[in-house]
């Protein structure tokens, strides 16, 4: 299920978006201007990367923050499509979203149905060509002694490694992960992979070795955590720390 964030300041249209789209099968979060109000672009720029978003409905006129700079920040720092939402509905207007990282606009009012259109347009494009691709880009923001720490590493699939510090669209910034290159074992390699494809959810022990006996690489319960410990241990080499939280009970994690 893909999760839409929304971030427009009318109480009355978020929602209403938020039942909407939950009606038409996503997963949507509308944030609330309670939890922005008084942050800088860039401190609401991590609260939107802490929701593992798959598309994100921005409003420009937001309350207090420029959101045109908003989307900027954002797409520099993540990968997730943006679909700017606003009641200007002008070629500068518009000029302007698109230059700023925006993939698609959408001019206030708008007919819920042509919105969803807009969105699924989005989705298909983007998400069809990350699944014909061998490489899986991770980003992460860890926290560390009370601050946070931001990493990321790219799962080459067709070379079975890791590259920590893999080509990013931002700067990695301060406590950024080194960049470094680790080997993965056939079982290592699709764990990965089935924890950064489900980035953000927990997922259980049995889905992880459901789905590996499908692709008819038996392990049991033992194995799995033998080789849960030796990935932990292989991304630490490359400075990639903290990055899978076991779930007591429920799973695993890849944050």
């Amino acid at each position: 299920m893909k999760k839409i964030g929304i971030l427009e300041d009318d109480e009355a249209m978020g929602k209403e978006l938020q039942y909407y789209l939950e009606s038409n099968g996503y997963e949507a979060r509308w944030i609330e201007p309670a939890e922005y109000a008084g942050k800088k672009p860039e401190e609401l720029v991590k609260l939107l990367l802490g929701e593992n978003l798959h598309l994100l409905l921005l409003d420009i006129g937001l309350p207090g923050v420029n959101g045109l700079h908003v989307c900027k920040e954002f797409r520099n720092a993540s990968d997730c499509p943006v679909i700017m939402i606003t009641s200007k509905n002008d070629d500068l207007t518009e000029l302007m979203a698109i230059n700023n990282g925006a993939d698609d606009f959408v001019a206030k009012p708008f007919n819920p149905q042509i919105l969803i259109a807009h969105m699924e347009s989005v989705l298909k494009r983007v998400y069809k060509a990350a699944g014909n691709s061998d490489e899986l880009h991770v980003v992460q923001e860890i926290e560390v002694e009370g601050s946070l720490r931001r990493q990321e590493f790219v799962l080459e699939l067709s070379k079975g490694r890791v590259v920590a510090g893999g080509a990013s669209k931002g700067e990695a910034g301060h406590g950024a992960a080194p960049g470094g290159v680790v080997e993965l074992s056939k079982n290592e390699l699709q764990i990965l992979k089935i924890l950064a494809k489900n980035q953000g959810n927990i997922v259980s022990r049995d889905d992880i070795m459901n789905e590996l006996w499908d692709n008819c690489m038996f392990v049991d319960d033992n194995t799995l955590t033998v080789n849960m410990t030796r990935l932990k241990g292989k991304l630490e080499d490359i400075g990639i720390t903290g990055a899978i939280v076991t779930k007591r009970g429920m799973g695993y994690q890849l944050l």
